[in-house]
């Protein structure tokens, strides 16, 4: 009798087993790396492929996290630790940093990044976004950061704000939610924190293809398909399994994408369903 054919005949105690299977698979991976360093934390970043920076939220994919494997008793230590990190690293090109996997604080490994980039199906030229924001996916606010930064170069955000003439509180909000849409779709990127203090702390900005040319230039090798395969592959081998919702909340693809890319994956024997789950096959077994 097959995995998935005992999956369906005995819900019960199938449903049960899946549950223990994934709470062991996510407990070992998660006693693999305790963090103590800056190189403890890029080698965990490379191990992993992705991660979310800080903590897991209720619903969200259960990929690591970060800050649950800084290994310290102490929270101000934890924070001290996580605050230099997120901006020195991605400044030296040793991991990136941006708001990219449920729009939350994402990091991602130098050798996964371009399967990120080639996720989009885009070439990395200067009109790319112009799709985008035809199709409304871009605001017009998001539109102007592009056309700005492409003019100007890496900036300041709060330069930026001042020379676009963003200067209300609706205005500060909506460029806000732009970057950080523009972070997701990979158009922009930080570059580094400047700044002292809570008043002057902020990000400078640049187009993404100008601060990774490297990365655009191995994503052309990469198909958006085969891109999407390995991003769901990856997911299941850090989470165990996750749900389809999980799967396009978490990559923001829709329903098509999800199911295209699961089914993919499934025909190369690289998933099952099983419990309304998707599971690594080794976990059902």
């Amino acid at each position: 009798m097959t995995a998935t054919r005992e999956l369906r005949q005995s819900p019960h105690r199938t449903a049960s087993h899946l549950d223990e299977a994934l709470e062991a698979h996510r407990g070992k991976l998660n006693r693999v790396h305790r963090v103590r360093n800056r190189e403890g934390l890029v080698e965990m970043v490379d191990a992993f492929g992705f991660c979310f920076a800080f903590t897991l939220r209720t619903g969200d994919a259960p990929i690591p996290a970060c800050f649950d494997h800084l290994s310290t008793n102490s929270e101000d230590r934890r924070w001290g630790w996580m605050w230099g990190w997120k901006d020195e690293l991605p400044e030296e090109k040793r991991l990136y940093y941006g708001k990219l996997l449920v729009r939350k604080p994402t990091f991602v490994s130098m050798k996964m990044l371009p399967t990120f980039y080639a996720m989009f199906g885009r070439a990395g030229e200067a009109d790319d976004h112009v799709d985008d924001v035809r199709a409304g996916r871009l605001s017009d606010i998001a539109r102007r950061v592009i056309d700005y930064l492409a003019q100007r170069g890496e900036t300041q955000t709060k330069r930026m704000r001042a020379d676009l003439g963003i200067t209300s509180q609706e205005g500060k909000a909506d460029y806000a939610k732009a970057v950080e849409e523009l972070q997701r779709l990979m158009y922009v990127a930080r570059v580094k924190a400047v700044g002292e203090g809570r008043e002057d702390y902020n990000y400078t900005y640049d187009l993404f293809v100008r601060r990774y040319p490297e990365i655009v230039k191995k994503a052309e090798r990469i198909t958006s398909n085969d891109a999407m395969t390995t991003l769901l592959r990856r997911l299941l081998e850090l989470a165990g399994g996750v749900t389809t919702k999980q799967v396009k909340r978490l990559f923001d693809w829709d329903d098509e994408q999800t199911e295209r890319t699961v089914v993919r994956l499934e025909s190369k024997r690289g998933l099952v369903r099983a419990d309304g789950t998707l599971v690594l096959p080794e976990l059902v077994r």
